[in-house]
């Protein structure tokens, strides 16, 4: 509940679409990377499935670092299967194009899944997508090493 709070409370700081694109290009990228860092991340470490829900767009896809390519009912069914996971993001970088932004970084991911430890670490590719007055999440990409 605290995550969907934080979600409602970053989304309301982006202005209404007739400002987005008067926007500050870096005030953008700030709420775009706040969403990522503190929203994200924590519904997956609280497995907060309406918070992740509310953050993909209805059309949402990821391919993971396996190659799967999953829907956002997968992605969600995947996220809820995982036992336990820690999820860190770190040298993001946000590229805005108009009403798109896309977000490179960093991934660590720790936790149990069918009860063996897991640690995996990568790099990822984050579209999002300026839609109805907030930022939503369009697809991922994550991709093993690099690191």
């Amino acid at each position: 509940m605290r995550t969907v709070m934080l979600l409602v409370l970053i989304a309301s700081l982006v202005p209404a679409r007739s400002h987005a694109q008067a926007m500050n290009g870096s005030d953008a990228e700030s709420k775009i990377i706040l969403l990522e860092r503190l929203a994200k991340m924590q519904a997956y470490q609280g497995k907060d499935l309406k918070t992740l829900d509310a953050i993909f767009e209805e059309h949402f896809v990821d391919v993971d670092a396996n190659g799967r390519l999953l829907s956002k009912p997968e992605f969600l069914a995947y996220i809820q299967s995982i036992d336990s996971v820690q999820v860190l993001a770190e040298g993001m970088a946000v590229s805005l194009h108009g009403d798109t932004a896309v977000v490179t970084g960093l991934y660590r991911m720790k936790g149990v899944e069918r009860g063996k430890p897991f640690l995996r670490r990568g790099r990822f590719v984050d579209t999002w997508l300026f839609k109805n007055g907030r930022w939503v999440e369009i697809a991922g990409l994550s991709t093993p090493g690099g690191i």
